[in-house]
C-alpha cells in the first residue's frame, strides 16, 4: 500500500498530513517521513515502517531560499568548466577512435 504525505511549512516547522489517515508535526525536512510513519502506527497501519510514502512538499522551494541555500543557477565559471571538460571528453574519445580505426 502507498501513502501520500504533504508537507506543509508552518512557522518553524512542518505540519504532516497523511492523506486519508491523520496529521502530525515535524520540526524540520528530516523528521517528517519519521512522522507521517508515526500517524500510520498510532493509526493501527500494521506495515507502517516499510509502506511507501510518497511525499510532497509544496513549500520546500519557499524553505531553502528563506534559509539561505545558495542557488545552484550556472554561472559563467561553470559553463566554461562545463565545455572545457565537454571538449576534453569528445578529444579523448576522438583519440581512442583513432588508435582502434587506424
Amino acid at each position: 500500500m502507498s501513502y501520500v504525505v504533504v508537507g506543509t511549512r508552518e512557522g518553524d516547522g512542518w505540519t504532516v498530513d497523511v492523506s486519508g489517515v491523520g496529521r502530525s508535526t515535524a520540526d524540520d525536512l528530516a523528521e517528517i517521513e519519521a512522522s507521517a510513519r508515526e500517524v500510520l502506527r498510532e493509526h493501527g497501519v500494521a506495515d507502517h515502517a516499510a509502506v511507501d510514502l510518497q511525499l510532497l512538499l509544496p513549500d520546500f522551494e519557499v524553505d531553502l531560499q528563506r534559509r539561505g541555500v545558495p542557488d545552484h543557477g550556472l554561472r559563467p565559471v561553470e559553463i566554461v568548466s562545463g565545455v572545457i571538460a565537454l571538449v576534453v571528453v569528445v578529444g579523448a574519445l576522438a583519440f581512442l577512435l583513432g588508435r582502434l580505426l587506424g
